[in-house]
């Protein structure tokens, strides 16, 4: 009984670390416009700093989760992370030059390295232990974060309040978040206790799975990143109203991933993680072809909806066909996917110059629709 509670905070812990960190991103994503403007950017300014980001963040992914995960636990290196990042949004909104803006992609990258995947090996160790599913449930708190963030930008832009006020405001909570992990995290005589690894190629299994994460990461900028820019300029939607994809993309992944369990239960890991993305996909591009602001928006609930559980079952499946410590699988996992941010915003920020923002869209229907497609391939080849 100590134990579950134990467990049950430490998984609170991961879920508030994340609500929090993703209700700022949620804020900034629909202030990216105005922060292009500002520095007088381009798209492909900002597919460079996420490049940035990317090689970054891929490098200490492979570092936290072969080296100081098993050194100082995942706990200490959340908090070390997290403080680094309740800088980084404010950071962005307050350089006043190119290089300066550029910058902040080496601490933001590494931060999120630290801190996204030792989460994440949190909840998988936890599961393992429980045998229960929480990784959908902890991932909710990104989507609820993204939404709430988004709905709170609206009424800040509304209101015309500083930037610079909302974001050190926000910084301030993020370091409370801190404290809360530091009382509440797992302990480190639950912690992982696996071996420090060498660096090596992923197993064949675990690459092809971080290759189905690596596309999805490397489009789900088009929705985070770009979205209020499509809405803004493509659909011509006031800048209040930029951050309406990210809100109805997130309730749909919300109720998906807080009922994941009784779907999982229900309709098996096939059903819930490939085809549905298949049909969310479907739906979603079929809208988009109407260019029609009330038809595009339910259908994005349902995409979310639909769509949002592929990640965890990604991960769950991956750890099933692995013998590898859960630490360096999840590492190996979530580098591949972030590798995604070397060339994915290269190219949507290419595509978004020359072809245009609602041709991203149509992309990122086609490429999660085959991810779902890959998906069901796998798990029918492993059944066979």
């Amino acid at each position: 009984m100590e134990k579950q509670k134990i467990y049950l905070q430490a998984l609170v812990s991961c879920m508030q670390n994340a609500y929090i960190f993703f209700f700022t991103l949620g804020i900034y994503f629909v202030y990216i416009p105005w922060n292009l403007e500002r520095l007088q950017l381009i798209e492909t300014d900002l597919g460079l700093w996420l490049f940035i980001f990317g090689v970054v963040n891929l490098i200490s992914n492979q570092i936290t989760g072969r080296i100081i995960v098993p050194k100082i636990g995942t706990k200490n290196i959340i908090m070390i992370g997290t403080a680094i990042l309740a800088f980084c949004p404010y950071l962005l909104v307050v350089v006043d030059t190119y290089f300066s803006f550029m910058l902040v992609a080496f601490p933001f990258g590494a931060a999120i390295g630290f801190v996204i995947p030792s989460n994440q090996t949190q909840v998988s160790n936890i599961e393992n232990k429980t045998n229960k599913i929480y990784t959908p449930i902890y991932q909710a708190a990104f989507s609820a974060g993204s939404l709430s963030g988004a709905l709170m930008a609206a009424y800040v832009i509304r209101q015309d309040i500083d930037p610079e006020i909302t974001f050190s405001v926000m910084g301030f909570i993020i370091l409370l978040s801190v404290l809360i992990i530091y009382f509440l995290g797992l302990p480190r005589s639950e912690d992982s206790a696996d071996p420090i690894s060498k660096f090596q190629l992923p197993k064949k299994n675990i690459f092809i799975f971080g290759i189905l994460l690596m596309f999805n990461f490397a489009t789900i900028g088009i929705i985070i990143d770009w979205s209020s820019l499509w809405l803004t300029r493509d659909l011509l939607a006031p800048l209040f109203l930029g951050g309406l994809v990210i809100v109805f993309f997130n309730a749909g992944e919300i109720v998906a991933r807080l009922l994941a369990s009784s779907f999982i239960k229900l309709l098996g890991e096939k059903v819930v993680g490939g085809y549905l993305s298949i049909i969310g996909a479907v739906i979603l591009f079929t809208s988009i072809l109407t260019s029609n602001l009330y038809l595009i928006i339910p259908a994005l609930v349902l995409f979310g909806l639909f769509t949002a559980n592929f990640i965890a079952i990604v991960i769950r499946q991956a750890i099933k066909v692995t013998t590898d410590p859960i630490s360096l699988t999840v590492s190996n996992l979530t580098t591949l996917g972030f590798s995604g941010f070397i060339f994915g915003p290269a190219i949507v920020g290419y595509t978004a110059k020359y072809l245009g923002l609602t041709f991203n869209m149509y992309a990122l229907c086609v490429i999660w629709g085959f991810n779902g497609i890959c998906l069901i391939y796998l798990m029918n080849k492993k059944q066979n």
